[in-house]
């Protein structure tokens, strides 16, 4: 199961792109400084679609030291408080595989996700739970 989405440590390259966000978009240069301005609850939009998306899909965890996933019974053990979310390298962003929908959700930089599809209707499924959150989403 884990080589059917992941290459080593990076999602295959099979995969497009979704970006779920704070913003409706990338901000850019201009808009940088918006990152030094989230705060704790808006970070904890991230862990709410976590959940959200737990209670309507399975769940898998990815680990990519071990090459496997594994089944989740409870997606908050795997969820950081913010203070630690913070301090975390590239190595320790959580990966989660959705096999019912055949994709890969990824924590990634900048208060970003990334929605890893391959345009079969995994977007389209999420972009309500996206949306009830309080998150954006956009083609990365």
């Amino acid at each position: 199961m884990f080589s059917r989405y992941f290459d080593g440590w990076e999602v295959r390259p099979d995969f497009e792109k979704e970006a779920i966000s704070l913003w409706p978009n990338w901000l850019g240069e201009a808009n940088l400084h918006k990152l030094d301005e989230v705060t704790e609850n808006e970070w904890a939009h991230f862990n709410s679609l976590l959940k959200l998306i737990a209670e309507k899909y399975e769940i898998e965890l990815a680990d990519c030291d071990s090459r496997s996933v594994s089944k989740m019974d409870d997606i908050e053990k795997t969820l950081c408080e913010y203070e630690d979310s913070m301090s975390k390298d590239a190595s320790q962003f959580s990966k989660y595989v959705i096999p019912g929908l055949d994709c890969v959700l990824t924590e990634d930089w900048d208060y970003t996700y990334i929605l890893w599809h391959k345009n079969n209707g995994a977007v389209e499924a999420l972009a309500p739970l996206i949306a009830e959150i309080g998150l954006y989403h956009f083609h990365a």
